[in-house]
């Protein structure tokens, strides 16, 4: 009998241990390769979607900032669409910007890693198994730097994922 709670509680630790990781992994996700703007890296000017700027002229798009891809691959079954918007950031704006310039609905909370993204859509972590939760990339590469520090620059796009352990 002993045995049996012993293996039990084993058993129960390594999940715990597991869950703890992934959700570490998806604190943490973020991008590489781009470096924060000089000073605290806060943006000044709100984001505002390429799809609501109409006909503004090239000179304009240039004094708003970089033109950015973001995109959300939804799991199968959900019931908001995947989908690519494109965004118009300042400069300095970060990945947790340029996801809410998207105008999708975003749930995020403050983590000890910086913002943590819960639900995108209506798509909450933890909503297909206690692991699942949203990750993202930054020019297809992950990277261990959190969405509301990593600075993007124009061109760079971003993209969404709903993660499934």
């Amino acid at each position: 009998m002993y045995q049996s709670i012993v293996a039990s509680s084993w058993k129960k630790l390594s999940a715990a241990l597991l869950a703890l990781a992934c959700a570490a992994a998806l604190a943490l996700a973020g991008c590489a390769g781009t470096e924060p703007a000089a000073g605290d890296g806060a943006v000044d000017a709100p984001a505002t979607p390429a799809a609501e700027q109409g006909a503004e002229s090239s000179s304009d798009n240039a004094e708003q900032g970089a033109s950015i891809a973001v995109s959300v691959a939804m799991p199968e079954g959900a019931d908001a669409p995947s989908e690519t918007v494109e965004v118009s950031l300042p400069e300095g704006a970060t990945v947790f910007d340029a996801l809410e310039a998207t105008g999708w609905d975003v749930q995020a909370e403050d983590s000890d890693y910086g913002k943590y993204v819960t639900a995108i859509n209506g798509v909450a972590n933890g909503s297909q198994g206690e692991a699942s939760g949203w990750v993202f990339t930054v020019n297809n590469e992950q990277v261990m730097e959190g969405c509301d520090s990593c600075t993007l620059a124009a061109g760079d796009s971003v993209e969404w994922s709903f993660f499934v352990a």
